[in-house]
C-alpha cells in the first residue's frame, strides 16, 4: 500500500494532535452535548465548524476531509448549513489549485493536501456531487480548467477503458479507507456517480458516458447484483454493508424493489445488529492495511459505522417507514445516552476502543447531519447525492 504520504514531515503535527486527543479523552472523557437527539447532533455539527471549513470531527479528524464533507452535503444543505458547505468547498478548491495538487482525500494542517492511504476513488466524484448539491456552479466556473484536468486524470488512473469498471490492478482509498480496495461495488458506484453528475449538469465533456449510455446503474447491476443483493467486490460473492447502501444513496440505482431487497438482506445477515450498519459480520484481517491489522484491528470490519447507519436509515424510510421509525428511535437512544454522535460502535453498542486501547472511536462526527436530516426531514425522502429522475422511488 502507498503509505508514503503518512510518513511525510507534514504529518507530524497530525500524529502529535492524535496523541494529545487520546490523552485528553482518557483523562476528561468525551464532550457531552445537552438536549434531545436533534439538539445533540446540531451541537456536533457546530463543533465541526472551525470558522474556515467544516472538519470531519472536532477531535482526531479536525481537518478538511473531502469524503466526509461531500457525502454529508445533501443533508447539511437540507438542515440549513448550505452556506458553510459552499465556503468549505471554496476553501478546498483554493488550497488544491494554489498548491498545484490533485484532489486529495484530506487537507491537513497548514493547508497541506494528502491522500489516506491512496489516491481516492471517491474524491472527485463526491466533490462534484457536493458542488452540485450546494448549487456552486460559480465555483465550477472559477476552477473549470483545473477540474477538467482532474476528470482526465481520474479517467486515466481509475477507469478500465475496455469495461468502464474500476481497474482491478490498482488499489484506492475509499470510504472504508483502512482496507485494501480494488474494483469493488463502492468504487464502481463512484464512477457511476461521476458520470451521472457530469451528464446531468453538462459541466464538462464526459469520457465516461460511452460506458453507461444514459443508464448509470447498468454496470453495477450487471457485475455486482447477485441473488437479491450487491456483492462487495469482483471475484467474490461475499456482500457487505456499504455495497448495499451506496449505489442507492448515490442515486445511480433507483429500483424500489432492489432497495427493499438489499436492505432486507442486510438485516437478515446480521449487519444491522446491534445497530445499523456493519461493514461485515466477521473480521477479515487479510484485507486490512498493515497499520490497521497491527495497531487497530477490526476498525472497519465487524464494527458498526454510524456513517453507513445514517445512510441506511435515510433509505429505509423510503421503503419501510414504520421500521425506519423504530430504528431511528433506537439510534436517538444511544445519542441521548452518550450526548454525542460516535464514529464507530462496538458489539455492545458503545464507543469502539482498539484492543490495546491506543485508539478510540471519534465523537461529534460531521456526518451526523445525515441522521439529523432523518429526524427533521424524514417525510421529504432520502437526501441523495445524485437527485433527479433516478432518485429512490
Amino acid at each position: 500500500m502507498g503509505l508514503a504520504p503518512w510518513f511525510a514531515p507534514s504529518m507530524l503535527p497530525v500524529y502529535a494532535h492524535t496523541v494529545a486527543v487520546r490523552v485528553r479523552r482518557r483523562v476528561r472523557g468525551h464532550t457531552r452535548h445537552p438536549g434531545d437527539a436533534a439538539a445533540i447532533v446540531r451541537a456536533c455539527i457546530e463543533a465541526c465548524w472551525n470558522g474556515t471549513t467544516f472538519t470531519a470531527s472536532p477531535g482526531h479528524f479536525d481537518m478538511f476531509w473531502t469524503r466526509d464533507l461531500a457525502f454529508s452535503a445533501p443533508s447539511l444543505v437540507r438542515v440549513g448549513e448550505g452556506e458553510r458547505v459552499r465556503t468549505s468547498l471554496a476553501y478546498a478548491l483554493d488550497v488544491w489549485t494554489r498548491r498545484r495538487s490533485h484532489i486529495t482525500t484530506t487537507i491537513n494542517y497548514f493547508d497541506r493536501p494528502a491522500d489516506v492511504f491512496e489516491y481516492g476513488v471517491d474524491s472527485l466524484p463526491l466533490l462534484l456531487a457536493a458542488l452540485r448539491v450546494a448549487g456552486a456552479t460559480d465555483l465550477v466556473e472559477r476552477h473549470r480548467a483545473w477540474l477538467a484536468a482532474e476528470i482526465a486524470q481520474y479517467d486515466a488512473r481509475v477507469v478500465d477503458p475496455t469495461t468502464g469498471l474500476v481497474r482491478a490492478d490498482r488499489t484506492y482509498s475509499a470510504h472504508r479507507d483502512t482496507v485494501v480496495n480494488r474494483s469493488n461495488a463502492y468504487g464502481n458506484t463512484m464512477v457511476a456517480l461521476l458520470a451521472k453528475t457530469i451528464a446531468e449538469t453538462g459541466w464538462f465533456d464526459s469520457p465516461f458516458e460511452r460506458h453507461f449510455r444514459g443508464d448509470h446503474g447498468r454496470l453495477l447491476r450487471a457485475w455486482f447484483w447477485v441473488g437479491g443483493q450487491f456483492r462487495d467486490a469482483l471475484g467474490d460473492d461475499a456482500t457487505s454493508g456499504e455495497a448495499n447502501v451506496w449505489p442507492f444513496y448515490a442515486g445511480v440505482v433507483s429500483n424500489a424493489s432492489m432497495v427493499a431487497s438489499a436492505l432486507a438482506h442486510l438485516e437478515a445477515s446480521g449487519l444491522c445488529d446491534p445497530y445499523p450498519l456493519r461493514y461485515e459480520t466477521v473480521r477479515r484481517p487479510e484485507r486490512e492495511v498493515w497499520f490497521t491489522r497491527h495497531v487497530l484491528p477490526d476498525y472497519q470490519g465487524s464494527t458498526v459505522w454510524t456513517s453507513l447507519g445514517a445512510i441506511y436509515l435515510q433509505l429505509l424510510g423510503a421503503v419501510d417507514p414504520a421500521k425506519a421509525a423504530i430504528e431511528t428511535a433506537r439510534y436517538a437512544g444511544w445519542i441521548e445516552r452518550d450526548g454525542t454522535f460516535w464514529e464507530v460502535l462496538d458489539a455492545d453498542g458503545r464507543c469502539w476502543v482498539s484492543p490495546r486501547q491506543l485508539f478510540i472511536g471519534e465523537e461529534s462526527m460531521l456526518w451526523s447531519a445525515i441522521f439529523l436530516d432523518v429526524l427533521v426531514n424524514g417525510d421529504r425522502g432520502p437526501a441523495l447525492l445524485s437527485p433527479g429522475v433516478t432518485g429512490v422511488t
